[in-house]
């Protein structure tokens, strides 16, 4: 995981342990994922999965997101957490405690039937903490696409929070 060659304006903000930032996208069970359909923005809040080294989706196997990812796997993805609006006595004095991940990566459709499993037991394991894993028929696999996000650059920004250690 490397940052853009772009440094972040707010350095004070910036959060370079790649260890918060694993555990970030570990506790993670919404992204916000952008794409570009042609020339128009494309963007879908999904369930998602951390397995160690890629953030795993999934999704129907037919649909606008499945179409543009085919023609063009990059996206952009955006986690966050501990959001907190603080509010003042004018606008000024208003403003946003967060942390947030961002990430640029090229997205690959999991076509193994027993990888595909496992992505979806990793995505329902952090969105539902407790529930056991599950054995998926063919049929079921079949209706939706396991999707794996390789980033190539990951920020991560904290602003009036520091991120959780667990």
């Amino acid at each position: 995981m490397a940052s853009t060659d772009r440094p972040m304006r707010r350095k004070e903000c910036e959060v370079t342990d790649t260890g918060v930032i694993r555990r970030i996208l570990g506790r993670a069970t919404l992204c916000r994922v952008a794409m570009v359909d042609g020339t128009e923005p494309y963007l879908v809040p999904m369930n998602c999965g951390w397995d160690g080294e890629h953030l795993l989706l999934h999704a129907a196997a037919q649909g606008r997101k499945v179409d543009i990812l085919h023609a063009n796997p990059r996206v952009c993805v955006e986690i966050d957490e501990d959001i907190q609006i603080v509010t003042g006595t004018t606008g000024e004095e208003c403003t946003a405690n967060y942390v947030t991940v961002i990430g640029a990566g090229t997205v690959s459709f999991v076509l193994d039937p027993l990888v595909k499993a496992r992505g979806l037991n990793v995505i329902i394991g952090q969105c539902h903490p407790g529930v056991p894993e599950e054995v998926f028929s063919d049929e079921a696999l079949s209706r939706i696409v396991v999707l794996e996000v390789r980033f190539d650059h990951l920020t991560c920004k904290a602003k009036g929070t520091t991120p959780r250690s667990s």
